[in-house]
């Protein structure tokens, strides 16, 4: 259930959005008196987040709302020559330990906190196959997502799978296409990239740095239909 406390604190970012909502990025940026000039780290979904949200961006294990436990997620859409709105690419959740995600339980692991509730900002980046410039993308809408029970057991169930391959050594054979929902998705700046994973034996081996990902999948199911997408429908 969501609580009192989530709708209170969220109420004020919901209006942000519901205020920004058909605006373009640069018209964003006007309205910030952020130029051409300012450097944004993370481009569009750090001037959303960092800027309009005023949300500190972070790498922290816990989600980015601390006090109610609720991540921001910035998803771009790519709308298709059939007219068909669809997720642009998975969205990152968390870097993959392989040595801790090993030693967890479903109940016990640090990815549940980062999916419970999770307040999705969504905006259109790409049309007819055309990417758009930055300053062009629009904000769409919002989104407040807390999994149902039949969401999350199939969360869980793609978290066994990609367990599974860990503890018995393959972390190196974990791939994108597994998984309903969640992805492990390579991470890393080469292939070269790469990190401790258990062995199989009681041992460390090495294998490719992976974070966890929403499969477009999720988001084109779960997210998408249940956004207002009037701006960008004729």
């Amino acid at each position: 259930m969501i609580s009192s406390k989530v709708i209170e604190v969220l109420t004020p970012l919901f209006n942000i959005i519901t205020n920004a909502k058909g605006k373009t990025i640069r018209e964003i940026k006007e309205a910030l008196f952020i130029g051409d000039k300012c450097k944004m780290k993370k481009g569009a979904s750090g001037l959303i987040v960092e800027n309009l949200l005023g949300i500190e961006n972070n790498n922290r294990p816990e989600a980015d709302l601390i006090q109610i436990g609720c991540e921001v997620k910035i998803l771009p859409l790519q709308k298709n020559k059939d007219g068909s709105i669809k997720a642009k690419e998975p969205t990152a959740i968390q870097m993959i330990n392989y040595c801790e995600v090993a030693k967890e339980t479903w109940e016990t692991a640090k990815i549940r906190s980062k999916i419970n509730l999770t307040f999705w900002v969504v905006y259109l980046a790409k049309v007819n196959g055309v990417a758009q410039h930055q300053d062009d993308y629009v904000i769409v809408d919002y989104f407040l997502d807390h999994p149902s029970d039949l969401q999350n057991s199939v969360f869980k169930k793609d978290w066994e799978e990609i367990q599974s391959y860990i503890k018995r050594g393959d972390a190196d054979k974990l791939s994108c296409s597994m998984g309903t929902y969640l992805e492990p998705k390579t991470k890393g700046k080469n292939n070269q990239d790469k990190t401790d994973a258990p062995d199989g034996n009681g041992g460390i081996t090495q294998a490719r740095r992976r974070a966890f990902y929403y499969k477009k999948n999720f988001t084109n199911t779960q997210i998408i239909p249940n956004l207002d997408l009037s701006v960008i429908k004729p």
